[in-house]
């Protein structure tokens, strides 16, 4: 019931993921992200608790592909889960197992990775994963955004799309853009929507937070 990609920028290190499904609020389990470490995605029949194991394993030097074996190993319903990672050097990984709802697919190269399921083509993850390839040189964001919207266009999930999220880490230990439509009958417009009033604002509330004293006024009733 969900389609994804995750992907690094080359030239700057930076990792995100972008989700959407049927179900309501997939930006709350399946997109799981660590500066420097790594970006996760844990989905169809999710468990959640598959991207802490990832993420450890990230944490200690290991790259994508262990990632996927650890976290395979340590789920006793594998063939229930679809898993993809992108560590911190771009390599890339991805897992379906057996049971896997409807028609799957997924697609690794270097610095993306891209899975699906319940698709309407199961082409899908590769020609995202070719649109993030294709894009290189634009903010990550953007590159994520254009993915997920080629799944879109290409019909996408066989269920109407209802929620989606977004996830972005630089170089802080907190998310640059973390943007969720949880319930939405056009979910893709709206995340492009939050994206276009918040991408002016993200840079000045990273700067709020490591050097407020340099932060650009809020903007409110009050602000001095």
């Amino acid at each position: 019931m969900t389609f994804s990609v995750a992907g690094r920028c080359s030239s700057t290190g930076a990792l995100g993921v972008v989700v959407t499904s049927s179900s309501p609020s997939v930006g709350a389990r399946c997109p799981w992200v660590k500066t420097g470490t790594g970006a996760i995605l844990t989905q169809n029949v999710t468990d959640p608790r598959l991207a802490t194991i990832g993420l450890s394993v990230l944490e200690n030097g290991y790259d994508a592909e262990s990632t996927i074996r650890s976290m395979k190993e340590a789920s006793p319903f594998s063939e229930y889960r679809q898993l993809a990672v992108v560590d911190s050097k771009g390599n890339s990984a991805a897992f379906t197992g057996s049971k896997a709802l409807g028609v799957h697919g997924e697609f690794c190269d270097q610095n993306v990775a891209s899975i699906g399921n319940l698709l309407s083509d199961p082409t899908i993850p590769k020609a995202m994963g070719q649109v993030f390839l294709q894009t290189e040189g634009l903010p990550l964001t953007e590159r994520l955004i254009l993915s997920i919207e080629k799944g879109f266009q290409m019909g996408g999930e066989l269920d109407q799309e209802h929620s989606i999220g977004l996830l972005v880490f630089t170089d802080d230990p907190f998310a640059y853009v973390d943007l969720r439509v949880d319930y939405s009958e056009h979910p893709l417009e709206d995340l492009k929507k939050l994206w276009e009033i918040y991408e002016p604002q993200a840079n000045a509330y990273k700067v709020r937070a490591v050097i407020p004293e340099l932060a650009p006024s809020y903007g409110v009733k009050g602000d001095v």
